[in-house]
Formats: C-alpha cells, structure tokens, sequence
C-alpha cells in the first residue's frame, strides 16, 4: 500500500506544480511576501532564496508541506481505520478536498496549521507525550489560530478526565486569546448561510453533508475519538459565531479537513457491514463523490480553462492570481522594466516578478495593443504613455 501511496503523492506532486505554473502572485500574498514577519512570509522568502523569486520558488516549499502532511495523515489514519487501505483512501480524499488542494498552492496559514495539527495528532495518537506536550506549547508561538485546538483538546481532556491536559490546554487557550485575541467587532450581522456554503466549497457538497452525519452521528455514542473533538468543536464554534459576524473561516477549516480518517471510518464500516446487494446506495454516493472530487480539483488544478466559458473575465473564481505574472514577461520582451501605474495592487505584484517604478505609465485600454495578456479567449490590453 505505501507504494500506492507514493505514486498517489507524486501525482498530486505534479499535478500541483502545473497549478503553479498558472497562477501569479496575488495582493495579499504580495503583501505577505514584501512586508509580512510571520513564519509563512519567512517560508516564501526562503523558498525564493532557494529556487529564484518566480512562483515556483514562492509556492514550492507550502505543496512540499502539503505532501509531509499527507504522509503525517496516512500514519494518523492506521491508528484510526482498520486496514492500510482504508488509511490510503484517507490521504487520496484528503488529497483531492477543494480546501486542501487551495491551502497547498496558495500563501496562506492553512498548509502550516495542517501539518502542525497533523503532527500534534500523531505524537499524541503514537503515545509519544513528551514530545506531544512540546510541540503543543511551540505552536502557541506559530500562529494564533491554534486557540481552536487548544479548546478541542480541553474539551477532549475533561471527556477523558485527563487532569493534566486539562490545566495545559486551558492555560495555552488563555494565553493565545490573551495574544492573539478574537476581532468581534462591528455590527452584528448574520452570516449562517455564507459560513455553510464555504464549507461546502471547501469540503464539496456531498462530502460536507456526510461530514455533517458523521460529526451528529459520533455525538450520540459513548466512544468519542479525538480527531471528532477537533472537528465537531471547530464545526460548531464556526457556526455559532457566524449568527453574528463574518469569520475568516481559513483560520478554521484546517482543522476540519484533517478528519478524513474518522469519515473513511465510519463509511466503510457502514459499507462492510452489509452484504454485497445491499451496498448499491453507498457505491452511488462513493461514485458520486468521486466524481464531484475530481471535477473540483481538476477545476483548481487547470483553473484557467474557465476563462473559455466565461463572458467577463473578471468573474473568474481564481482573477486575483492572474494577469501579473503574464504582464511582467509581456513588459519584459519589449525592454520595459520600470513603469509607473496607478493601480497600487498590480503595481505590488508586478514588483515581485522585476517591474520596479519609472516614469512611464503603463494604464489598462479597450484597444488592441502590443502589450496584453491572454486568459483563455478573452485578451487585457495595455497602453504605455
């Protein structure tokens, strides 16, 4: 089974460096890159150091921490699912999980939080406490969403009764809100159905759905694994709060994404509890699934093919990391590598890719021009004056 595994993660490998080569630095991650001290903004700018500052060089090193996280989530999973099989099937859904698949190409926290979280898991699962304990005060000092998990662990200590992560995890959630805080600021506003859309986005609509069944169904028994406590606390703080006031739900989702394990457990065990024709209603869900997983990560993988169906260009789900890069080269064949533009955004972006400020002014035109740049069948045009 591990040589299906490696052959499954040198595909997602692959199929993730092309996803790279489409995509341009976006604002916020231009903003991160430039002026962030964070641990992400201090990965990219060593992977650009490594690799030269070009995109695979900014992105390289988060689809690598997506693949050690993959192989921390095979090694959490047989401690979860009955067979190796079962472990693989966690990693190829983990793998093609909308979220998962953004959180491994884009700049953002989730591809960190996902493999410390992953790592936390497994030192714990594996019974390595000292190291468990370790880690869990270290990543109090990588990022401030893991409050989350410090009160998934409390309530999962004083289902367990365990005294000691009960005071650790307590005094860790204390300090991080102490650090870290939590913005409830601003008028009060519901956003109920826009947190349960992006969940659905993220975790695609059929598997949310049975990620909501498993977390309801685990609530009414008495055996309650851990991996459930993160996920139905996370699951349930998101939706509580979000009555109130929109949530940047990429602080959360990471550690919702990460249960696939528990879900390949509890559908398989329904599955082989049955005889072979009574199974015809979870092979049709299973197929289903499948084939809304893979349209949604070949979607993200070959994004730009939508440009060909799309009338405004700009309705792209995926605009904001375009035209950048693709606008550099173009300004770069024609020796222009100072330019002054009124878009401040663009002109951020540009500079990762070697445009710095001059005096010409590069503006945007509805006439056709010899600097542009292609997005499927639709063409941005560019003056210089």
């Amino acid at each position: 089974m591990k040589r299906y595994l490696l052959a499954v993660l040198f595909f997602d490998f692959c199929a993730l460096l092309y996803g790279i080569s489409t995509l341009s630095i976006s604002y916020n991650e231009a903003q991160i890159y430039f002026y962030d001290h964070s641990l992400i903004a201090m990965i990219a700018r060593f992977g650009t150091t490594l690799f030269g500052q070009n995109d695979f060089g900014l992105r390289l090193p988060f689809v690598l921490l997506h693949s050690l996280s993959c192989i921390l989530l095979y090694i959490l999973a047989l401690k979860y699912t009955k067979t190796s099989f079962d472990a693989f099937i966690s990693v190829v859904l983990f793998i093609l999980l909308p979220g998962s698949v953004a959180s491994a190409l884009l700049i953002n926290e989730s591809s960190i939080v996902i493999f410390f979280t992953l790592l936390i898991l497994v030192l714990f699962e594996y019974k390595k406490i000292f190291l468990f304990y370790v880690l869990l005060v270290l990543v109090l000092f990588v990022d401030g969403n893991f409050a989350i998990l410090y009160l998934s662990f409390f309530f999962f200590a004083i289902y367990k009764k365990d005294k000691l992560l009960i005071i650790c995890s307590l005094i860790l959630f204390a300090i991080a809100m102490s650090v870290y805080g939590f913005d409830a600021s601003g008028k009060p506003k519901g956003y109920f159905l826009d947190t349960l859309g992006i969940f659905a986005a993220c975790f695609s609509p059929l598997i949310f759905l049975y990620f909501f069944y498993v977390v309801y169904r685990i609530l009414l028994q008495d055996d309650k694994p851990l991996l459930w406590f993160i996920s139905a606390s996370t699951f349930v703080f998101c939706l509580i709060f979000s009555i109130r006031q929109r949530l940047f739900l990429e602080d959360f989702l990471p550690f919702c994404v990460v249960c696939t394990p528990l879900l390949i457990r509890y559908l398989m065990s329904s599955y082989r509890s049955r005889m072979p024709q009574l199974r015809l209603k979870h092979t049709i869900f299973i197929e289903c699934s499948l084939i809304f997983l893979l349209f949604f990560y070949l979607g993200i993988i070959f994004n730009q093919s939508f440009y060909y169906l799309l009338k405004d260009p700009k309705k792209h789900f995926a605009y904001d990391y375009h035209i950048a890069k693709e606008l550099a080269l173009n300004l770069k064949q024609h020796n222009l590598t100072h330019i002054a533009i009124q878009d401040n955004e663009l002109a951020l972006r540009l500079k990762f890719y070697g445009i710095s400020k001059g005096k010409l002014e590069l503006y945007s035109s509805k006439k056709a021009s010899k600097i542009y740049v292609s997005l499927g069948k639709h063409k941005v045009y560019y003056s210089i004056k």
